[in-house]
């Protein structure tokens, strides 16, 4: 249901009053997005993975330093691959209701026409 002129203005001030009060706030606001969250969390499990890595490299000093970095390389991979099958999963649902929502207009339209000349 579309806003009404007077509530489009009273929100259009709120908005003004936010920027004025709190520019910081509003930029945060204006900028962050669902995928932006996932996204850092993908780069956190990246990081955790290469310094698992280095840390599996450590084999020669110790054995308990590879076996720590092989258990963060695991934990790492799979908390990365769980977030991007969320990202994924965020971005294909978008598309998937505008593909349905298109295919019922679709058929909805070709049975109002069929209707319209079966008569």
């Amino acid at each position: 249901m579309p806003l009404s002129d007077r509530e489009q203005q009273i929100l259009s001030d709120i908005e003004a009053r936010l920027r004025d009060e709190d520019p910081k706030f509003a930029k945060a606001v204006g900028t962050t997005t669902v995928s932006t969250h996932v996204r850092r969390k993908i780069k956190f499990a990246i990081a955790g993975f290469v310094l698992g890595f280095l840390l599996l490299l450590l084999l020669i000093v110790d054995f308990w330093f590879a076996a720590g970095g092989f258990a963060l390389m695991l934990i790492s991979a799979v908390y990365g691959g769980t977030q991007m099958k969320r990202l994924g999963d965020d971005q294909n649902s978008h598309i998937g209701g505008q593909l349905r929502g298109g295919f019922d207009r679709y058929m909805r339209d070709k049975r109002d026409r069929g209707g319209e000349s079966g008569q």
